[in-house]
């Protein structure tokens, strides 16, 4: 049974090799491969992660023709992105340790990478592989370098010219030679560029005589760079075999496998050819001295160890570049001090602190900068180099009403009067007094006072101290701000500033101008009561000191009165000044629109005849005046208002908290406009009567259209619009309307005619008295009230309270 499955292995495995080979040797249509089959070509060709011109060479060794490469080209690029992406990702294990490895993305390296957990510090130089515009990928667009060593799978361009002229591509087989016609093999493996072309200018001198005689020259270039095949192993962050350029370098491969781990030593990169150590690299070399002698061209078959570090330290604080620093044997703290830059501009210069790991327990060194080059180092190792302190030698600095306020070196200026004189005391100085703020040697504050003008002339003096700090006030610092108050009647009443030698008019300019009816002759000046000898203790009674004064005549005295700080200046508004009042009229009028009055005196009736009188259609008896319910209203009127709406509300059982005491929100409330009763059809009969009403500021007259129906509300049966006729009754309209409801109170019906008057049914004895009915009467029946049901013992309460009551006034009595 053993036997029967190894044949039919063995014929499975003849039937894949045969189908693959005729695969291979059938021709590719490209472009009818699907997206799919597309992606699996590339796959068996390894042509992901490739630049174009390694894809160019992959895809030549796999047979491809140019056209089939330029159209392979154009579907990769119309591939969906995503799909790319989901390629190109990096593989997490690679079983097969011949299958090329695509090289991590940039941030998927700066992952692994990442800094160390246990310093917080990445180890000095990680940074280069996780630079993706940094890849040390080979140029393979120079012309080959003499001593490039050629390999199975070149192509060599052999160029024969002169007085022939022939110019053959040839590839190096497997056996190691190229075959040119009519010559036969040549062995060139193994050989630079220049020992093939000689050879090869040897071997076709038989066929070309002329090369013997110079007349024909021989020209060997490498058209088609081979790959090759290396292997990374050791501390690198991933490990396996990589197919690489035949032109690539050692520091291409260590980019293409992530660089050296967590524990890789990025010092001792051995190459290894043939089981021989060729070549230790220290990539130290590269970064801090840009020398790449040692990054040799890799062959096929190299091996490259990375091994792991054997000294590694750290490096902070105040330095130029922060890192984790390999050490090799014999170097000191002063080479890796080095290595990080030197000591930032801040850094304390003086001495750094190393911290080790003992044997038993944690060290702290201080090594002197002196020591620094004797200083070796131990594995773990923390070089810590601290900033300089945050306080000065000589600084003195100085403050407040000077030109130039900063800081000073007493080094330069030793003494008071020398910082005084270069600072320049400013002209609003307050020079009577200034103060040093001084420590002492415990670090206690102490006050020296002194007077600056004595200072300047040389009658006092003291040496300065390092951190003295010197204040200059400002005189205006000193004293209360001063200011004047303007009111009335100008454009931008308020607070000024104070100015020597101000007068009102000055003052009125600040205030930009007078209103159109500001009055001049009697401006009012309150000025403060300075504590003077003329002012004694029985004055106490007086506030202020009232000046009037007379802008309008040309005394000298009143237009240059001086203003004093704090004076109030107000501004009367002239008692001959009016400004226009407007009342609009409305509806069923000649010319309706709005009506400035001639004086206080004019009348509704004056205003319907500006207004042309009423149209044909307007009714006299709806007309109806609306007028602000309470007129300019201040702030203070609010409040009397909201005082006498919360003494009500207390007397009548409310809440009297009810009532807002927002004084804007009670002035805009007590602005709003009501409906004032009146008959303009008796107004006009008799104009200038007691219903001829004065208009005020903002009335406004509605007349309406003549109406013809009039409304029930309330409790009647049918509450509707009946038409109006001449000799119409409230009991007629009651009729029209089903009559009264079961809960009707007919003793408290009331009508509202068009104008707003309000008129209710009356009662005498056994008669009641219904108002009249007009065009457009509303007539509202209200509802009774329930009545209240006493209970039996609320009853028994009550005869027990009585009973109470009778028997205490009998006993006064008696």
């Amino acid at each position: 049974m053993v036997r029967f499955f190894t044949i039919l292995m063995l014929v499975l495995g003849l039937a894949f090799a045969t189908n693959r080979v005729s695969a291979q040797a059938t021709p590719m249509n490209i472009e009818n491969l699907t997206d799919q089959q597309l992606i699996i070509l590339m796959s068996q060709y390894q042509l992901f992660g490739l630049s174009d011109l390694e894809m160019d060479m992959k895809a030549r060794e796999k047979g491809l023709s140019t056209d089939q490469i330029t159209l392979l080209k154009k579907r990769i690029s119309m591939l969906d992105p995503s799909i790319m992406k989901d390629i190109n990702a990096p593989a997490k294990s690679i079983s097969d340790p011949y299958e090329p490895r695509v090289k991590p993305k940039t941030s998927q390296l700066l992952h692994l990478n990442g800094p160390d957990t246990t310093k917080g510090l990445k180890p000095f130089g990680a940074s280069i592989f996780e630079n993706a515009d940094l890849s040390f990928e080979p140029n393979l667009n120079i012309a080959t370098p003499q001593g490039y060593i050629i390999g199975v799978g070149d192509q060599l361009v052999v160029d024969v010219y002169g007085v022939s002229d022939l110019t053959k591509k040839l590839k190096v087989t497997a056996e190691g030679d190229i075959r040119f016609p009519n010559l036969g093999p040549v062995k060139v493996a193994g050989l630079t560029v220049e020992d093939a072309r000689m050879k090869m200018k040897k071997a076709l001198a038989k066929i070309y005589p002329g090369i013997s005689n110079g007349s024909v020259s021989v020209q060997i270039s490498v058209g088609q760079i081979r790959s090759i095949q290396v292997t990374l192993i050791g501390e690198i962050r991933y490990p396996g075999n990589y197919d690489v350029s035949s032109l690539s370098t050692l520091m291409n491969a260590l980019y293409a496998s992530g660089g050296p781990n967590s524990i890789g030593s990025f010092r001792n990169i051995e190459l290894v050819r043939n089981g021989k150590s060729i070549s230790v690299f220290d990539l130290y070399d590269f970064l801090l001295k840009s020398d790449l002698t040692k990054n040799l061209l890799l062959q096929d078959g190299d091996v490259i160890r990375v091994n792991p570090y054997q000294t590694r330290v750290a490096l902070k604080g105040a330095v130029k570049k922060q890192a984790l620093f390999d050490v090799k044997q014999n170097e000191t703290a002063a080479d890796i001090l080095n290595y990080g830059g030197g000591f930032a501009d801040i850094g304390y210069k003086e001495m750094i602190r190393v911290s080790r790991f003992g044997t038993r327990s944690k060290e702290l060194i201080s090594v002197k900068a002196n020591d620094l080059k004797s200083f070796h180092l131990v594995s773990g190792d923390t070089l810590t180099v601290d900033s300089l302190a945050n306080v000065f030698d000589n600084r003195v600095t100085v403050n407040g009403a000077v030109y130039y306020a900063g800081a000073y070196g007493i080094t330069q200026m030793p003494t008071l009067k020398d910082v005084m004189e270069a600072a320049k005391p400013r002209g609003d100085a307050y020079t009577a007094r200034a103060i040093l703020r001084r420590l002492k040697p415990d670090l206690t504050p102490e006050f020296i006072n002194f007077n600056i003008s004595d200072v300047l002339a040389g009658k006092f003096n003291l040496p300065l101290v390092r951190e003295d700090s010197i204040q200059i006030y400002h005189i205006n610092e000193l004293r209360e701000k001063y200011y004047i108050t303007v009111n009335g009647e100008v454009n931008k009443p308020g607070a000024y500033d104070y100015f020597e030698n101000m007068t009102v008019q000055d003052l009125v300019l600040m205030s930009k101008g007078y209103k159109e009816g500001a009055s001049l002759q009697k401006v009012e000046i309150s000025r403060r009561l300075m504590p003077t000898k003329e002012v004694s203790q029985k004055d106490s009674a007086i506030y202020s000191l009232i000046k009037e004064i007379d802008l309008t005549n040309s005394n000298e005295a009143d237009l240059n009165f001086k203003l004093s700080p704090f004076d109030i200046v107000s501004i009367r508004r002239s008692p001959l000044y009016k400004e226009q009042i407007t009342v609009t009229v409305e509806g069923e009028v000649i010319y309706p629109g709005n009506y400035t009055l001639a004086g206080n005196a004019e009348r509704i009736s004056d205003v319907i005849k500006r207004a042309g009188g009423l149209k044909l259609k307007g009714f006299a008896g709806g007309a109806v005046l609306i007028r602000k319910t309470y007129r300019d209203i201040s702030e203070n009127d609010a409040t009397l208002v909201n005082s006498k709406t919360n003494l009500i509300n207390a007397q009548s059982g409310k809440d009297a908290s009810l009532a807002s005491s927002d004084t804007s929100t009670i002035k805009n409330l007590y602005k709003d406009q009501k409906a004032v009763g009146i008959r303009l059809d008796k107004i006009l009969a008799a104009p200038g009567s007691a219903e001829d009403l004065f208009l005020l500021e903002g009335d406004i007259l509605k007349v309406p259209k003549e109406l013809q129906t009039i409304q029930t509300f309330g409790s009647v049966n049918v509450p509707k619009q009946i038409v109006y006729y001449e000799g119409i009754s409230f009991k007629d309209a009651i009729i029209e309307s089903g009559r009264y409801s079961m809960n009707a109170s007919r003793k408290n019906a009331y009508v509202i005619y068009p104008n707003g008057q309000v008129r209710k049914t009356r009662s005498f004895l056994f008669i009641r008295s219904n108002p009249e009915i007009r065009p457009g009467t509303e007539i509202y029946v209200p509802a009774k009230r329930p009545k209240v049901k006493v209970t039996t013992g609320e009853y028994i309460g009550i005869f027990s309270s009585l009973t109470a009551l009778v028997s205490v006034l009998i006993f006064l009595k008696k």
